[in-house]
């Protein structure tokens, strides 16, 4: 008997509308940080201590790190720099010599005729194989 009424109250309405949604008066509290610090205080003083300390790591770790990039980057850059500048220059050199082929080949006055002729012989077979398809859906 005892079981029944606890599954009449756990699939009670009232109770599976307030879980699929909150109604204002039962919204959690908003997350205060402020509240959230002075209750632990109060509370575990040894965690705050730990707090403080791994906070004074963290922020010394934080500063000697901006302090080594700051020491070494003005050494390294000028590295990076030249080695950036090198690379492009081959990137754009491996670039520049198949586009000059291509450009003294189509310097030969057969080639462009042949490319021209080879671009009208393809828009005419697709031409024509959409006529063909045109024909095939009417009929």
């Amino acid at each position: 008997m005892r079981s029944d009424r606890r599954d009449d109250e756990l699939f009670d309405e009232v109770r599976l509308r307030r879980a699929l949604r909150l109604e204002a008066a039962e919204m959690p509290p908003r997350i205060d940080l402020a509240a959230i610090a002075a209750r632990v205080q109060a509370e575990r003083a040894a965690f705050v201590a730990a707090s403080l300390v791994s906070m004074l790591v963290a922020g010394l770790a934080a500063t000697g790190l901006a302090g080594l990039i700051a020491a070494v980057l003005p050494t390294v850059a000028p590295a990076l720099a030249s080695d950036l500048f090198a690379t492009a220059i081959q990137a754009l050199a491996q670039m520049a010599i198949p586009a000059s082929a291509l450009l003294s080949l189509a310097a030969q006055p057969t080639v462009p005729i042949a490319l021209i002729a080879a671009l009208a012989v393809a828009i005419a077979y697709e031409y024509a194989q959409r006529r063909e398809r045109v024909r095939e859906v009417t009929s």
